[in-house]
């Protein structure tokens, strides 16, 4: 329900010092929210080809890579690891970018957001984001150096996590619960990710040498970083949605 000001709605402090909508506070930050929304609508929508599961307002636990040691041509290919860990680099690259297009419109970050990021160069949409993999048994990828890559992926998930919830509670726009497990920086500067997981594993045993991932679980673990994805670029679109750009507070 919309808030209605009358020209003498102020009058009493007891108005003043209203905790609800009606209260000063309350409105006059409503009426912000509504400003900074009609503005963001004008930013293109970010197309969100993810494939990550709906969105519901959480970054769920992301959960490190299970150091194993190889079965019968189990285990993810080094090669094909770090091709998806590249999607992922993409698609951050596109969140950043969209950031950045709503803070233009909607000044609430403390500045714009340095892109360091390596990968293909934003144009509005994230590619879809490698999360099935078949197992082999050569040229396959260490489970150490996966997991340092994926250290470093969650970190700036939980870095972009932070820029985006900035952009949505200006926006009026209930902001995520971050579960990821990253580093929760306020730094405008987004560090780019290596994908390189190292020299490939040999699998002998589950020694850090030696150490592989199974296919099953970087399936399991990378299909949890698509979620991270569409949870982002989910609200990042509900900060720039036409239906957003409704009025809360009105004249009377």
């Amino acid at each position: 329900m919309p808030v209605r000001i009358y020209a003498n709605h102020f009058s009493a402090a007891s108005q003043v010092y209203r905790v609800d909508q009606n209260g000063l506070t309350p409105a006059m930050r409503g009426l912000a929210q509504s400003v900074a929304r009609i503005a963001a609508s004008a930013v293109p929508e970010l197309v969100d080809n993810s494939g990550g599961a709906a969105a519901d307002g959480t970054l769920d636990a992301i959960a490190a890579f299970t150091p194993a040691a190889l079965g019968t041509d189990d285990a993810v290919q080094k090669a094909a690891l770090e091709a998806g860990f590249a999607t992922i680099v993409d698609a951050l690259k596109e969140i950043l970018t969209q950031c950045n297009q709503l803070h233009a419109k909607v000044p609430a970050l403390a500045g714009v957001l340095v892109d360091n990021l390596s990968g293909t160069a934003a144009d509005g949409t994230i590619g879809v984001i490698s999360t099935s993999y078949s197992g082999v048994g050569a040229s396959m990828a260490s489970a150490v150096g996966a997991n340092a890559v994926l250290t470093d992926l969650r970190n700036r998930i939980a870095q972009l996590g932070y820029a985006v919830d900035t952009l949505s509670v200006a926006c009026g726009v209930p902001p995520l619960v971050d579960n990821s497990g990253g580093l929760d920086s306020t730094s405008l500067v987004v560090a780019d990710v290596a994908v390189s997981t190292g020299a490939p594993a040999s699998g002998a045993d589950t020694g850090a040498a030696n150490a592989i991932v199974k296919a099953a679980n970087a399936t399991a673990v990378m299909g949890s970083v698509a979620d991270a994805i569409k949870e982002l670029a989910t609200k990042l679109n509900a900060c720039r949605s036409a239906t957003g750009g409704t009025a809360l507070v009105l004249a009377a």
